[in-house]
Order: C-alpha cells, then structure tokens, then sequence
C-alpha cells in the first residue's frame, strides 16, 4: 500500500512539473515582455535582456532593443552587444529613440546627459571586443570619431574605443588610435587650447582629449 502511496506521489510530482515546464515555455513563447519584467524582478539581468531582445524580435519595439543591447554590454556579453547595437544604430527610430530619452532626463530634473553619445560608447567598445581584423578595428575607430564631436564630451565613443584598447593591451591598434586622434581636424581647437600653460584655462573637453592622449602613449609604450 505505501508503495502504491509514494508511487501516486511521485507521479503526480511528476505530472506538476512538466506542466510547470510547459507552462513557463509558453509563457515564455508567448509573453516574452512579462518574462521580461519578471526575470528582471528577479535579479536575472541577462535574462531579461535575452526576453527583451526576443520582444524586439517579436514587435519591433525599439525600447526593447534599447533595453536588450544596454543589458548585454553592461553585462560583459561583447558579441550580443555589439549585434544588438548595429540593429539599434540602424533603427530609423535611432535618432528620436535618442532625443526621447534625453528629454526624459530633463523632465526628471536630473544631470543633463547624452544617450546617443552613451549608447554609441558602449556600442564601440562592443563591437572594439569582436573585430577580429585591424581593417574591422579601424572601421570601429572611424565609427566612434564620426559621434565624437569636436568639444570631447565626457565618456564619448572615443573615450570608451581608446580605454579598451589599452586594457587590452592592443599597442598597434593604441598608436592608430593616437595618430589618428592627435591629427584629426576637428580636435585642433582643443589642441590650441592645450598649448595655454595656465591650465586653470582648461575646459573639460580639453582635459579629457589630454587625458585619452596620455593614456594612449602609455599604452603604446608599454
């Protein structure tokens, strides 16, 4: 009889977790948002990010894709960043994607910052960690200088490219990095600028572009 007992329950043990199972795959299937959310509730970042994605692919919608590809690239997962990134620069609803998320910022009356200059700074650092070339690196590079303005933001694309070279210890690709920004036309105001010796006059663009700079010689001397 107790066998026929542990038996029913072992069965019926059974039967609930398959169901379980089939159910979280449906939900799954079915409401990848909701497992967005819930996964996230959780703690499971890069979990949330794969539903995220999974939501993109599902309805287009570019907050998805947005959330998708910040979570793989803070979560150290290169090669889905820098996939995600491309479809996100790409995205005809980049642009106003951008300008929204800044407006945002302001509504909530917090430090004024750029997201298009963020997003593009981890998207160089992404797709920086999957180029397998030097020509794939170098369209990375021309990448980043085409959303660095010429006043050096704080952390621009520049700024993240030149920083995960040097940690990886890339020397060549440090001294592309350093010849290509120290000629580049549209930094010579900050360059002037540098050559004032009382560096109290310094604006921050021209601190951080000495910054990178020193940073990059380092690297390559290394």
């Amino acid at each position: 009889m107790r066998k026929i007992v542990f038996k029913t329950i072992f069965i019926t043990l059974g039967i609930v977790l398959i169901l379980a199972i089939s159910a979280f795959g449906i939900l799954s299937f079915a409401a990848p948002k909701a497992m967005m959310s819930f996964s996230a509730s959780l703690g499971l970042d890069a979990i949330s990010g794969d539903y995220a994605y999974q939501e993109y692919r599902r309805s287009g919608d570019i907050d998805c894709l947005a959330r998708a590809f910040e979570i793989a690239a803070i979560e150290g997962r290169p090669e889905a960043a820098a996939e995600r990134f491309e479809e996100f620069y790409g995205n005809e609803g980049f642009t106003d994607y951008c300008k929204a998320q800044d407006e945002a910022e302001r509504e909530e009356e917090t430090p004024e910052w750029d997201y298009r200059t963020y997003a593009c700074s981890l998207g160089a650092e992404a797709m920086y960690k999957v180029a397998e070339t030097e020509d794939e690196k170098l369209e990375v590079y021309n990448f980043a200088l085409s959303e660095t303005s010429g006043s050096f933001e704080p952390s621009n694309p520049l700024c993240a490219l030149s920083y995960a070279a040097a940690a990886a210890g890339d020397g060549a690709f440090c001294k592309v990095l350093l010849d290509g920004i120290g000629k580049e036309q549209k930094f010579d105001a900050l360059r002037e600028q540098s050559l004032n010796s009382d560096t109290t006059q310094y604006t921050e663009g021209v601190v951080i572009y000495l910054e990178i700079i020193s940073l990059l010689e380092e690297a390559v001397n290394e």
